[in-house]
């Protein structure tokens, strides 16, 4: 996993290594691997912050949209749909790394434990924190909804929810099983896409058809398990 010009996070964009074939019930997760999308390269692969502070990727962005529209009209709620965090840069995640670390050291100080060994105190926060270069998010692809605000339990009782788990792989969106709030934009042949945008803005060609979804989203099966 290299690093372009200006420090990206640079990505294989190999088809083959996109993880893919968790199922549970009625979800199947298909992730967005850092190593595999990368982070942006160009600062028009992001939403200017005045249209969404949380800076999603062109590409997811606009397949949120549509998404969030059929939702609408189908009579759902549109506020826990709302994108709560999209892209957060390698450096971005490093301070919220050492920011987490440093809070678990004060508490275990504050109950009276002892000292862990960093590895020991990193490995229980990386059950919370992804660390810096392996966090979905750098990518722009990966999304939390305001279903956040709903906490665990809420959030999988909502409506929006519901109307997600039913609907969400038609519009290329995938569950992280782990948090009802975070989707990640991933339909087959996204990796195609997103190095036609590259190239467009390398050429200096205006990409705007690129950041559209294709109209019909391919399924995307689990793999059989070896």
């Amino acid at each position: 996993m290299g690093r372009g010009a200006g420090g990206a996070l640079r990505g294989s964009l190999l088809e083959a290594r996109v993880r893919s074939g968790v199922v549970r019930g009625p979800l199947f997760q298909r992730r967005v691997v850092p190593a595999v999308f990368g982070e942006p390269e160009y600062a028009e692969e992001l939403v200017p912050a005045e249209l969404c502070p949380a800076r999603p990727h062109v590409i997811a962005w606009d397949a949120w949209r549509r998404m969030v529209a059929a939702a609408v009209r189908e009579g759902v709620d549109p506020a826990p749909l709302q994108i709560h965090a999209g892209y957060r840069s390698v450096a971005f995640q490093a301070q919220i790394w050492e920011y987490r670390l440093a809070e678990r050291r004060d508490a275990r100080v504050r109950e009276g434990l002892p000292p862990l060994a960093e590895r020991d105190l990193e490995r229980q926060q990386r059950k919370w924190t992804a660390k810096p270069g392996g966090s979905a998010h750098h990518t722009g692809f990966a999304l939390d909804l305001a279903l956040y605000h709903l906490g665990r339990t809420g959030s999988r009782r909502s409506p929006a929810y519901a109307w997600l788990v039913r609907n969400a792989r038609a519009f290329g969106f995938y569950p992280y099983l782990p948090e009802a709030w975070h989707w990640e934009y991933n339909p087959p042949g996204v990796l195609a896409q997103l190095r036609a945008l590259r190239a467009a803005l390398r050429e200096g060609r205006a990409p705007v058809e690129l950041a559209l979804a294709p109209d019909s989203i391919p399924e995307a099966a689990p793999r059989p398990r070896s």
